[in-house]
């Protein structure tokens, strides 16, 4: 812990991606069902080949520094529709398309396969899949229904709008929350403080009421920090190696739990500490 000055809870803040739902599961089970759409070998090298070139490809886009900034990856680029008037949110929805197909047509050269319409069908198959469901982390409704009415709740989300809402529309999380910041909407994501700060003034709450739970250190846990709300990072890297990871990314944490679970209990420890001093 950092011991930051921290006065009584009144709100915490929420990330989505990877802390309530589980986003790279979803993207990962989304490549593999679209290549299992088609008859082809090993189903399962395709779709790591498709993941893989998938990142690379996107980080030599000319859209990626604007994706990047706001926090849009390369799964959600393979599947969002990225509406809005922004020249980033165009720029993105102008590229999609086609780095969709490059992504499916290069995999599918990686397999021995070259046909530009069996890539346009799957990179279709993943659209669909992807956009059929959500995976929500399994105690993410039971912890949020524990904590409405005690605290106030904000979602503090990286992303493109469309994109974040479009996950919580598969889910019955957004009625759980007073506020809801996607970081395009504000100009800024996470590391940069500023989709936190709105959060905040949305709530109606100063930093040292709030608690920010995320599992990024760099980009959940560095933006709390700048925020001056108290950090808890949702590890979910291996129990044996993440301290050191948080040690030598030189981003720690004010607490650290393995699970959602662990969440009530800690705010309230933090109670009681409080109301000891």
């Amino acid at each position: 812990m950092t011991g930051a000055p921290f006065s009584s809870v009144r709100a915490v803040l929420f990330d989505l991606d990877n802390t309530l739902l589980l986003e790279d599961e979803a993207t990962d089970r989304a490549y593999l069902a679209a290549a299992q759409s088609r008859p082809g070998p090993d189903p399962a090298r395709l779709a790591r080949t498709a993941a893989r070139l998938a990142d690379q490809i996107f980080r030599s886009a000319p859209a990626f520094p604007y994706a990047d900034a706001i926090g849009v990856s390369a799964g959600e680029a393979m599947w969002g529709t990225f509406a809005g008037e922004s020249d980033g949110l165009r720029a993105l929805r102008e590229y999609a398309p086609g780095f969709r197909v490059e992504v499916w047509d290069a995999a599918l050269r990686g397999v021995g396969i070259r046909s530009e319409a069996l890539a346009r069908e799957l990179a279709e198959a993943f659209v669909r899949a992807r956009t059929t469901r959500q995976l929500e982390d399994p105690a993410a409704t039971e912890v949020l229904d524990l904590l409405r009415g005690r605290y106030r709740l904000a979602l503090v989300t990286n992303g493109a709008p469309d994109v974040q809402r479009a996950k919580l529309a598969g889910t019955d999380l957004a009625r759980r929350f007073d506020a809801i910041v996607v970081s395009s909407e504000v100009g800024a994501g996470k590391p940069d403080p500023r989709p936190i700060h709105a959060a905040l003034a949305a709530l109606e709450v100063r930093p040292e009421e709030a608690v920010m739970v995320g599992d990024s250190l760099e980009r959940d846990i560095v933006a709390a920090r700048a925020a001056g709300v108290y950090a808890v990072w949702l590890d979910r890297e291996t129990p044996g190696t993440s301290g050191s990871l948080a040690s030598e990314a030189g981003m720690r944490p004010d607490a650290r739990i393995m699970g959602l679970r662990e969440l009530p209990a800690l705010l309230g420890a933090l109670a009681l500490r409080n109301a000891s001093r």
